[in-house]
């Protein structure tokens, strides 16, 4: 348990916010006022960074993938140590993503990042819900998200259907 005092989830959900504005806009070019020396990823695409250096190289990388990036938080809800993102990034497929060689099509990511603060600066980070959409140049569409299959609508009568 941390001898530090939690800060607000007002505090956090505003330190969680500017950090992922400026490091997908790339003006963010040092992480020390946001992130821990010494920070654990899980779940990260591609790489787990472990340190800022790799974090910021984690960054720059997805700078590289996509080209003309647009970054959108979709839902945000802060506590006094955590805050939990749902996030979208969209642009040109430039580069290799999780698997996908580069496309130069229209390239979605979107997931949900779970991060946990001490001291006023992120120390973990967790990924996951992670899915992608591609849609190539040629007009082929691919996407990790399954088909929802809605259940066959029973009578209320019926034992099983």
């Amino acid at each position: 348990m941390s001898s530090h005092q939690p800060f607000s989830h007002h505090h956090n959900e505003q330190l969680v916010r500017e950090f992922l504005q400026a490091a997908h806009s790339a003006q963010i070019k040092h992480l020390d006022a946001y992130v821990a020396e010494q920070v654990k990823c899980w779940g990260f695409p591609e790489f787990n960074p472990g340190n800022r250096d790799e974090y910021q190289g984690f960054f720059n990388y997805i700078a590289d993938v996509f080209a003309a990036q647009t970054f959108s938080i979709e839902q945000l809800l802060a506590g006094d140590a955590q805050v939990l993102v749902r996030f979208r990034i969209s642009g040109k497929h430039h580069e290799e993503f999780m698997g996908l060689p580069a496309t130069f099509g229209e390239l979605e990511f979107t997931a949900t990042a779970l991060f946990r603060l001490d001291a006023g600066v992120i120390h973990e980070v967790w990924m996951y819900n992670k899915h992608i959409m591609l849609q190539t140049a040629k007009g082929y569409r691919y996407s990790t998200r399954s088909t929802i299959t809605l259940p066959q609508v029973c009578s209320m009568h019926a034992i099983a259907c």
